[in-house]
């Protein structure tokens, strides 16, 4: 059929050179019939319209078509007519197709551009969208921001005003406070020193009613209550025996009448008016604890005193002892020693020892002490500042003690003082040379010192000894001390009655004049070792030569 298809191709060709004049395939116009037996003019072959018949037997001849290949021609043709209109349906129907294809194709082509185009415009909208919501939001994050910062500014200023105000409310507080800090502490200093004034004014006042009252009774013609009495032994202790009684705040004694009171306390209990502990003495002070051999009070300014019998120690066995008490309670005491010898003490109202001299057995008076005279008062700033070195007795010879007991003082510092200052203010003490007698150690709470540690003693003993005996106007300070454990009003009572028991195995052990030494106690108020931990070193004995200091 191919090869058919071509050859009619090929004759139609020919024909279409031979015959030039080609018009357009009618619709009217029948096929032509190629065997010879077309009647019916004009008509077609292949689009070409045949008129006459010479023109379709032109044809039949040149493409030389026999019977039988024009019968087979026909038969092709009629199967081409019947075949035809079914390809052009096909060809129609592929059109048809086609643009029904390139409709959807153009119609999804036009959907898929108006889907991107939509997805486009919504994304660009979206994007303005979060662009515009960007911007808005960084807008609203400046404004915030702005905001906040103008809010923490303001914040700032309020605080820094505040604070200024603070501060300028803090500086204005701690002036005002200081101003009345200033003023309170010039107030109580102003009263400080009025009441020191007054007291000053009050112990002159007393010193000189005391010195009256000796005066008198020097002359024979004051009136004095007079008590005599011979010393035995038992009303003296040994320094390896204890105090009858003990160290406590707490002894009070009986309501109305004074058959619980010492001689000491009978004592005070006529000169200061009270003995009782929590009672307020005539001069101001409070009794803080007693023992009956001492009474501890505290002054006004809140420092604490003991107050004892300083005769207690020049009082042996075979003396004879005359007390004259005078009507403003100062006394005066005449021991007279077995060989003659006599101790004059004058006492003020409170039991402290004023004035001392010593007569020995012919006749010669070496005066000790004397704070009957007007003293002088006592710039503590303007002293010297000594550099405090301690001699430790148990490693020193005697020629060392010797010379260090014997240390000249700054001549301007000579003569210049009271006892009473020497006792009281530390400074001043401070300028006579310090000799520990480091053997000697305390128990707790004791105050009595064993033989074996009173023979430890015996360096300084016989130094002192030969001291006074070169020079009887040699006055000696044996102070007590005390650690930091217990009470204070306890430790200073304890630490005043360990110097008495130092001063007596001197005396004991190495005869040691009594009368040339004075006994004071001083608690923890001098810590050699700074603790408040119990603490060996600081229960200890010193001892100073005074004598220089002395006016």
């Amino acid at each position: 059929m191919n090869r058919l298809i071509k050859s009619t191709t090929a004759l139609s060709m020919s024909l279409a050179l031979a015959m030039p004049t080609h018009v357009t395939a009618q619709a009217d116009f029948p096929d032509c019939q190629l065997d010879g037996s077309q009647l019916l003019f004009p008509c077609v072959v292949e689009r070409e319209v045949f008129r006459q018949p010479e023109e379709l037997a032109t044809l039949i001849e040149n493409r030389g078509v026999t019977s039988e290949d024009t019968q087979t021609t026909t038969t092709e043709q009629d199967g081409e007519r019947i075949i035809a209109p079914s390809a052009q349906e096909e060809t129609e129907a592929a059109r048809i197709a086609a643009e029904q294809a390139q409709a959807e194709e153009a119609a999804r082509s036009a959907a898929e551009q108006a889907q991107a185009e939509e997805a486009a415009r919504i994304d660009a909208e979206q994007a303005a969208a979060e662009e515009a919501a960007r911007i808005e939001a960084e807008q609203a994050a400046a404004q915030d921001a702005e905001r906040a910062a103008a809010e923490q500014v303001e914040r700032d200023r309020i605080a820094a005003e505040q604070a200024a105000a603070d501060e300028a409310a803090r500086v204005a507080a701690a002036q005002a406070q200081a101003q009345a800090d200033a003023g309170a502490a010039a107030q109580l200093e102003a009263d400080r020193a009025a009441l020191e004034e007054e007291r000053r004014a009050a112990r002159e006042e007393e010193l000189a009613a005391a010195a009256a009252a000796a005066a008198a009774a020097e002359a024979g013609n004051a009136e004095a209550a007079v008590v005599t009495e011979e010393v035995t032994e038992d009303q003296v202790r040994a320094s390896d025996e204890e105090f009858e009684t003990g160290v406590t705040g707490q002894q009070a004694a009986n309501s109305g009448d004074d058959d619980g009171l010492s001689k000491f306390e009978k004592a005070l209990l006529l000169g200061l008016g009270a003995v009782v502990v929590g009672s307020i003495l005539k001069n101001g002070d409070k009794v803080v604890s007693r023992s009956g051999d001492r009474v501890v009070v505290e002054d006004p300014n809140g420092d604490l005193r003991v107050l004892k019998d300083d005769d207690a120690l020049i009082r042996r066995p075979g003396d004879e002892v005359r007390t004259e008490t005078f009507d403003d309670g100062s006394s005066r005491n005449i021991v007279t020693k077995p060989d003659g010898s006599r101790i004059v003490t004058i006492r003020g109202r409170d039991g402290t020892v004023l004035r001392r001299v010593s007569i020995d057995a012919q006749g010669n008076e070496y005066v000790l002490f004397d704070d009957l005279q007007q003293e002088e008062q006592v710039v503590v700033n303007e002293l010297p500042q000594v550099q405090q070195n301690t001699t430790r007795v148990s490693t020193t010879d005697e020629d060392a003690l010797r010379a260090a007991l014997q240390a000249e003082l700054n001549a301007q510092q000579q003569g210049r003082f009271s006892l009473r200052q020497v006792r009281e203010i530390k400074q001043v003490r401070a300028l006579a040379p310090e000799l520990e007698l480091d053997a000697v150690r305390f128990a707790t709470g004791s105050a009595a010192i064993q033989p074996e540690q009173a023979r430890s003693l015996a360096n300084i003993g016989r130094t002192l000894s030969e001291l006074i005996a070169r020079d009887p106007r040699t006055v000696i300070l044996v102070e007590g001390h005390t650690d930091a454990v217990g009470d204070a009003t306890y430790n200073l009572a304890l630490s005043d009655r360990r110097a008495e028991t130092v001063a007596l195995a001197l005396t004991e052990y190495f005869d040691v004049p009594p009368e040339n030494m004075i006994t004071q106690g001083y608690g923890e108020a001098a810590l050699k070792v700074p603790t408040l931990e119990a603490e060996p070193a600081n229960r200890r004995a010193v001892v100073r030569n005074i004598t220089s200091l002395l006016r």
